[in-house]
Protein backbone atom coordinates (compact mmCIF):
# COMPACT_ATOMS: atom_id res chain seq x y z
CA UNK A 1 0.00 0.00 0.00
CA UNK A 2 2.88 2.42 1.01
CA UNK A 3 4.21 1.88 -2.88
CA UNK A 4 1.32 2.66 -4.37
CA UNK A 5 1.04 5.53 -2.14
CA UNK A 6 4.14 6.79 -3.34
CA UNK A 7 2.86 6.04 -7.43
CA UNK A 8 -0.05 7.95 -6.83
CA UNK A 9 1.87 11.05 -5.36
CA UNK A 10 4.55 10.79 -8.03
CA UNK A 11 1.37 10.78 -10.78
CA UNK A 12 -0.13 13.81 -9.15
CA UNK A 13 3.09 15.76 -9.43
CA UNK A 14 4.25 14.64 -12.79
CA UNK A 15 0.28 15.84 -14.03
CA UNK A 16 0.97 19.65 -11.53
CA UNK A 17 4.20 19.42 -14.00
CA UNK A 18 2.52 19.25 -17.07
CA UNK A 19 -0.12 21.59 -15.95
CA UNK A 20 2.42 24.40 -15.03
CA UNK A 21 4.56 24.11 -19.07
CA UNK A 22 1.10 23.94 -20.78
CA UNK A 23 0.03 26.98 -18.65
CA UNK A 24 2.96 29.10 -18.22
CA UNK A 25 1.64 32.09 -20.53
CA UNK A 26 -1.71 32.06 -18.53
CA UNK A 27 -0.30 34.33 -16.04
CA UNK A 28 -2.62 37.12 -14.46
CA UNK A 29 -1.73 41.28 -14.45
CA UNK A 30 -0.95 40.33 -11.04
CA UNK A 31 1.49 37.54 -11.11
CA UNK A 32 4.78 36.93 -11.78
CA UNK A 33 6.37 38.71 -15.38
CA UNK A 34 6.83 36.46 -18.46
CA UNK A 35 10.67 37.17 -19.67
CA UNK A 36 12.51 35.56 -22.24
CA UNK A 37 11.31 33.81 -25.55
CA UNK A 38 8.39 31.18 -25.36
CA UNK A 39 8.25 29.13 -28.75
CA UNK A 40 5.06 27.03 -30.70
CA UNK A 41 2.31 28.36 -28.64
CA UNK A 42 -0.50 27.29 -29.54
CA UNK A 43 -3.34 29.33 -31.33
CA UNK A 44 -5.76 27.53 -32.77
CA UNK A 45 -6.42 25.30 -35.82
CA UNK A 46 -7.70 25.45 -38.96
CA UNK A 47 -8.42 23.28 -41.75
CA UNK A 48 -6.79 20.01 -39.46
CA UNK A 49 -3.50 22.70 -39.44
CA UNK A 50 -2.39 23.48 -35.68
CA UNK A 51 -1.29 26.90 -35.56
CA UNK A 52 1.39 28.84 -33.33
CA UNK A 53 3.34 31.30 -32.58
CA UNK A 54 6.73 32.14 -30.83
CA UNK A 55 6.52 35.38 -28.67
CA UNK A 56 9.25 36.95 -26.58
CA UNK A 57 9.22 39.07 -23.72
CA UNK A 58 11.29 42.25 -21.98
CA UNK A 59 13.33 41.11 -19.01
CA UNK A 60 11.58 43.89 -16.79
CA UNK A 61 7.91 44.23 -16.40
CA UNK A 62 6.26 47.59 -17.39
CA UNK A 63 3.51 49.83 -15.12
CA UNK A 64 1.44 50.02 -18.64
CA UNK A 65 0.46 47.26 -21.43
CA UNK A 66 3.07 47.25 -23.25
CA UNK A 67 2.83 47.39 -27.13
CA UNK A 68 3.20 44.46 -29.45
CA UNK A 69 5.41 44.05 -32.51
CA UNK A 70 3.70 41.21 -34.64
CA UNK A 71 6.50 40.02 -37.37
CA UNK A 72 5.79 37.67 -40.32
CA UNK A 73 8.58 36.24 -42.24
CA UNK A 74 8.74 35.53 -45.97
CA UNK A 75 9.76 32.84 -48.30
CA UNK A 76 7.56 33.60 -51.10
CA UNK A 77 4.30 32.00 -49.44
CA UNK A 78 6.48 28.19 -50.22
CA UNK A 79 8.48 27.89 -47.54
CA UNK A 80 9.74 29.45 -43.84
CA UNK A 81 9.29 29.15 -40.28
CA UNK A 82 8.41 31.79 -37.54
CA UNK A 83 11.87 31.02 -35.75
CA UNK A 84 13.68 32.40 -38.24
CA UNK A 85 12.52 35.88 -36.71
CA UNK A 86 13.45 34.85 -33.31
CA UNK A 87 16.37 36.74 -32.83
CA UNK A 88 14.78 39.60 -34.30
CA UNK A 89 11.77 39.42 -32.58
CA UNK A 90 14.64 39.14 -28.69
CA UNK A 91 16.00 41.97 -30.16
CA UNK A 92 13.18 44.22 -30.38
CA UNK A 93 11.97 43.55 -26.69
CA UNK A 94 14.99 45.90 -25.38
CA UNK A 95 12.60 48.61 -27.42
CA UNK A 96 9.89 47.67 -24.69
CA UNK A 97 7.70 45.73 -27.22
CA UNK A 98 6.00 42.35 -26.26
CA UNK A 99 7.57 41.24 -29.92
CA UNK A 100 6.16 37.32 -31.68
CA UNK A 101 6.73 35.97 -34.59
CA UNK A 102 3.33 34.26 -36.11
CA UNK A 103 3.02 30.51 -38.06
CA UNK A 104 1.48 30.39 -41.52
CA UNK A 105 -0.08 28.07 -43.80
CA UNK A 106 1.84 27.36 -47.22
CA UNK A 107 0.86 27.07 -50.73
CA UNK A 108 0.57 25.73 -53.29
CA UNK A 109 -1.36 23.19 -50.91
CA UNK A 110 -3.32 26.07 -49.05
CA UNK A 111 -4.41 28.74 -51.45
CA UNK A 112 -5.96 32.27 -50.70
CA UNK A 113 -7.24 33.46 -47.88
CA UNK A 114 -5.53 30.94 -45.77
CA UNK A 115 -2.10 32.62 -44.72
CA UNK A 116 -4.26 35.58 -44.31
CA UNK A 117 -6.56 33.98 -42.07
CA UNK A 118 -3.58 32.37 -40.11
CA UNK A 119 -2.01 36.11 -39.25
CA UNK A 120 -5.59 37.32 -38.73
CA UNK A 121 -5.67 34.63 -35.99
CA UNK A 122 -2.89 35.27 -34.81
CA UNK A 123 -3.55 38.79 -34.07
CA UNK A 124 -7.02 37.67 -32.16
CA UNK A 125 -5.46 35.41 -30.37
CA UNK A 126 -2.97 37.97 -29.05
CA UNK A 127 -6.11 40.34 -28.52
CA UNK A 128 -7.49 37.35 -26.42
CA UNK A 129 -4.59 37.69 -23.96
CA UNK A 130 -3.84 40.97 -23.75
CA UNK A 131 -4.58 40.58 -19.55
CA UNK A 132 -2.60 37.56 -19.12
CA UNK A 133 0.74 38.92 -21.86
CA UNK A 134 0.31 42.31 -19.98
CA UNK A 135 0.08 44.01 -24.05
CA UNK A 136 -2.10 46.98 -25.17
CA UNK A 137 -4.63 44.92 -27.68
CA UNK A 138 -4.44 48.75 -29.64
CA UNK A 139 -1.05 48.99 -29.80
CA UNK A 140 -0.30 46.10 -32.00
CA UNK A 141 2.23 46.67 -34.70
CA UNK A 142 2.71 44.30 -38.05
CA UNK A 143 5.84 43.76 -39.50
CA UNK A 144 7.32 41.70 -42.17
CA UNK A 145 9.31 41.32 -45.41
CA UNK A 146 8.64 40.34 -49.04
CA UNK A 147 5.84 37.48 -48.56
CA UNK A 148 6.08 38.68 -44.93
CA UNK A 149 5.06 42.41 -45.88
CA UNK A 150 2.50 41.05 -48.34
CA UNK A 151 0.71 39.54 -45.44
CA UNK A 152 1.09 42.10 -43.03
CA UNK A 153 0.10 44.66 -45.51
CA UNK A 154 -2.81 43.03 -46.38
CA UNK A 155 -3.78 42.29 -42.15
CA UNK A 156 -3.69 45.80 -42.03
CA UNK A 157 -6.18 46.75 -45.01
CA UNK A 158 -8.74 44.01 -44.23
CA UNK A 159 -8.61 44.35 -40.45
CA UNK A 160 -12.30 46.11 -40.60
CA UNK A 161 -12.99 44.04 -44.13
CA UNK A 162 -16.35 41.26 -42.94
CA UNK A 163 -15.32 39.52 -46.43
CA UNK A 164 -12.72 36.74 -44.36
CA UNK A 165 -13.74 33.98 -41.82
CA UNK A 166 -12.58 33.82 -38.17
CA UNK A 167 -13.04 30.32 -38.13
CA UNK A 168 -15.06 30.28 -35.14
CA UNK A 169 -11.64 31.30 -33.06
CA UNK A 170 -11.56 34.50 -31.07
CA UNK A 171 -14.60 35.54 -33.06
CA UNK A 172 -15.39 38.44 -30.44
CA UNK A 173 -12.37 40.56 -30.97
CA UNK A 174 -11.53 42.11 -34.34
CA UNK A 175 -8.37 41.38 -36.35
CA UNK A 176 -7.68 45.71 -36.30
CA UNK A 177 -3.92 46.63 -35.76
CA UNK A 178 -2.36 50.28 -35.13
CA UNK A 179 0.44 50.26 -38.14
CA UNK A 180 2.44 48.08 -40.76
CA UNK A 181 5.60 48.10 -42.18
CA UNK A 182 6.74 46.47 -44.97
CA UNK A 183 10.13 45.53 -47.42
CA UNK A 184 10.08 44.52 -50.78
CA UNK A 185 6.06 43.92 -50.80
CA UNK A 186 4.45 42.40 -53.51
CA UNK A 187 1.32 45.08 -52.95
CA UNK A 188 0.47 45.18 -57.05
CA UNK A 189 -2.92 45.89 -58.02
CA UNK A 190 -3.08 42.15 -59.77
CA UNK A 191 -5.53 43.23 -61.81
CA UNK A 192 -3.25 44.92 -64.02
CA UNK A 193 -2.50 42.91 -67.51
CA UNK A 194 1.16 43.69 -67.14
CA UNK A 195 1.07 41.70 -63.21
CA UNK A 196 -1.09 38.94 -64.98
CA UNK A 197 1.61 36.30 -64.84
CA UNK A 198 3.23 37.07 -61.64
CA UNK A 199 4.30 34.09 -59.45
CA UNK A 200 2.07 35.42 -56.41
CA UNK A 201 -1.15 34.99 -58.77
CA UNK A 202 -0.56 31.17 -59.71
CA UNK A 203 0.00 29.79 -55.93
CA UNK A 204 -2.27 31.67 -53.98
CA UNK A 205 -5.24 31.55 -56.40
CA UNK A 206 -7.70 28.75 -56.22
CA UNK A 207 -8.03 27.35 -59.92
CA UNK A 208 -11.52 26.23 -58.86
CA UNK A 209 -12.28 29.81 -58.86
CA UNK A 210 -15.37 30.69 -60.71
CA UNK A 211 -14.58 34.82 -61.23
CA UNK A 212 -11.07 34.42 -62.06
CA UNK A 213 -10.99 38.22 -61.95
CA UNK A 214 -12.87 38.74 -59.00
CA UNK A 215 -10.31 36.14 -57.26
CA UNK A 216 -7.87 38.43 -58.32
CA UNK A 217 -9.12 41.30 -56.88
CA UNK A 218 -9.62 39.79 -53.34
CA UNK A 219 -5.68 39.57 -53.87
CA UNK A 220 -4.70 42.93 -53.97
CA UNK A 221 -4.21 45.28 -51.47
CA UNK A 222 -5.76 48.18 -53.19
CA UNK A 223 -9.59 46.89 -53.17
CA UNK A 224 -9.59 46.74 -49.70
CA UNK A 225 -7.77 50.96 -48.89
CA UNK A 226 -10.05 53.25 -46.70
CA UNK A 227 -9.54 56.06 -44.54
CA UNK A 228 -10.02 53.33 -41.73
CA UNK A 229 -6.64 51.55 -42.77
CA UNK A 230 -3.18 51.35 -40.67
CA UNK A 231 -0.54 54.46 -41.40
CA UNK A 232 2.38 52.58 -43.44
CA UNK A 233 6.11 52.53 -43.56
CA UNK A 234 6.74 50.85 -46.61
CA UNK A 235 10.28 50.36 -47.87
CA UNK A 236 11.85 48.86 -51.53
CA UNK A 237 15.01 48.60 -53.49
CA UNK A 238 14.80 49.72 -56.81
CA UNK A 239 16.92 46.80 -58.17
CA UNK A 240 14.74 44.29 -56.71
CA UNK A 241 14.74 41.73 -59.29
CA UNK A 242 12.73 39.30 -57.39
CA UNK A 243 9.39 42.06 -56.67
CA UNK A 244 9.27 45.21 -58.89
CA UNK A 245 9.90 48.39 -57.72
CA UNK A 246 6.66 49.59 -59.55
CA UNK A 247 4.80 47.70 -57.15
CA UNK A 248 5.67 49.90 -54.28
CA UNK A 249 5.35 52.82 -56.23
CA UNK A 250 2.07 51.94 -57.16
CA UNK A 251 0.31 51.65 -54.06
CA UNK A 252 2.32 54.17 -52.58
CA UNK A 253 0.07 56.86 -55.02
CA UNK A 254 -2.68 54.79 -53.83
CA UNK A 255 -2.39 56.08 -50.81
CA UNK A 256 -0.91 59.48 -51.34
CA UNK A 257 -4.63 59.89 -53.18
CA UNK A 258 -6.47 59.08 -50.35
CA UNK A 259 -4.53 61.15 -48.24
CA UNK A 260 -3.47 58.23 -46.15
CA UNK A 261 -0.85 58.22 -43.41
CA UNK A 262 2.49 56.84 -44.96
CA UNK A 263 6.62 56.95 -45.03
CA UNK A 264 7.97 55.26 -48.34
CA UNK A 265 11.97 54.68 -48.40
CA UNK A 266 13.00 53.88 -52.17
CA UNK A 267 16.68 52.50 -51.59
CA UNK A 268 18.76 53.13 -55.11
CA UNK A 269 20.56 49.94 -56.26
CA UNK A 270 18.55 47.76 -53.47
CA UNK A 271 17.71 44.51 -54.42
CA UNK A 272 15.02 41.98 -52.59
CA UNK A 273 17.99 41.97 -49.29
CA UNK A 274 18.99 45.23 -48.43
CA UNK A 275 21.73 43.94 -45.99
CA UNK A 276 23.27 42.37 -48.93
CA UNK A 277 23.28 44.81 -51.62
CA UNK A 278 23.23 48.65 -49.48
CA UNK A 279 24.37 47.73 -46.12
CA UNK A 280 25.22 51.10 -45.37
CA UNK A 281 21.46 52.65 -46.96
CA UNK A 282 20.05 49.29 -44.92
CA UNK A 283 21.00 50.93 -41.95
CA UNK A 284 19.67 54.32 -42.64
CA UNK A 285 16.35 52.75 -43.40
CA UNK A 286 16.33 50.53 -39.82
CA UNK A 287 16.71 53.75 -38.13
CA UNK A 288 13.67 55.24 -39.99
CA UNK A 289 11.78 52.00 -39.28
CA UNK A 290 12.78 52.13 -35.63
CA UNK A 291 11.87 55.97 -35.43
CA UNK A 292 8.26 54.78 -37.07
CA UNK A 293 7.19 51.76 -35.01
CA UNK A 294 8.34 53.61 -31.53
CA UNK A 295 5.97 56.77 -32.58
CA UNK A 296 3.14 54.39 -32.76
CA UNK A 297 4.03 52.12 -30.09
CA UNK A 298 2.99 55.20 -28.27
Amino acid sequence: MANKSIFSKCLLFLGFCMLVSTATLSYSSQTKSLKGLYEDIAIGEIDGVKLSINIAFPKTRSKQPRPVLLMIHGGGFLKGDKSQNNKRIQKMTQMGFVAASAMYRFAPKHKFPAALDDIKLAIRFLKAHADAYHINPQRIILSGASAGSYLAVMAGVTGNSDAFDDHGLYSEFDSTVHAVAGQSSPIADFRLVKYSNYPLIKRLLDPKIVDKQKGIAALSAITYLDPQDPPMFLTHGDADPIVPVEMSREFVQELAKRGHSYEYHELPGGTHSFSQSVPKKAKTVFESYRRFIEKWAN
